[in-house]
């Protein structure tokens, strides 16, 4: 299904806020049939690339085709794009699974990774036997943010000798 109307979609670091126009053109059945979900989704029949099926994992119905998908975020409700030059990416680099749907704008899959880096942070600091003062700081730091965030619900693990 094609998409006609543009709002504001949430900006991507690489890609921008616009759908990217390839040079190839393909006609919407072609791409309707390229995959089994193009037909569901909005999508911007002029952003067209074609896909390498060799490089797609687990790939009982291959994508032959790259589109620019309109998706609403999952987390902040606002309209962001997932860039065929994404999914290509996704797909034929770094292996993800074929059905695999971005459902997350790029602001808020960032937020996820800085809070999974916060969570490993904590780990590591609270295996140490011994942590210096400046670890001890950051420990500190990042369990008020965990906390604020609501992955630590104990207060009292926030009770961390800073040594100052």
């Amino acid at each position: 299904m094609t998409r006609k109307n543009i709002p504001n979609y949430v900006t991507h670091p690489r890609y921008g806020s616009t759908p990217l126009v390839s040079k190839d053109e393909v006609p919407a059945c072609t791409i309707d049939s390229a995959h089994w979900r193009y037909s569901s989704l909005q999508y911007f029949p002029e952003t067209a690339i074609f896909a390498d099926t060799s490089k797609q994992n687990f790939a009982i119905y291959p994508r032959k085709i790259y589109v620019d998908i309109e998706e609403t975020c999952e987390v902040c409700s606002r309209p962001f794009i997932f860039y065929a030059q994404e999914q290509k990416h996704w797909f034929e680099d770094l292996g993800f699974w074929i059905d695999a749907h971005c459902t997350r704008c790029v602001e808020c899959r960032k937020k996820d990774q800085s809070t999974r880096f916060m969570h490993k942070r904590y780990q590591e600091f609270i295996a140490l036997k011994e942590q210096t003062n400046p670890q001890n700081k950051e420990l500190k730091q990042i369990a008020i943010k965990l906390y604020k965030l609501g992955y630590i619900r104990n207060p009292n693990k926030l009770n961390i000798d800073t040594g100052s």
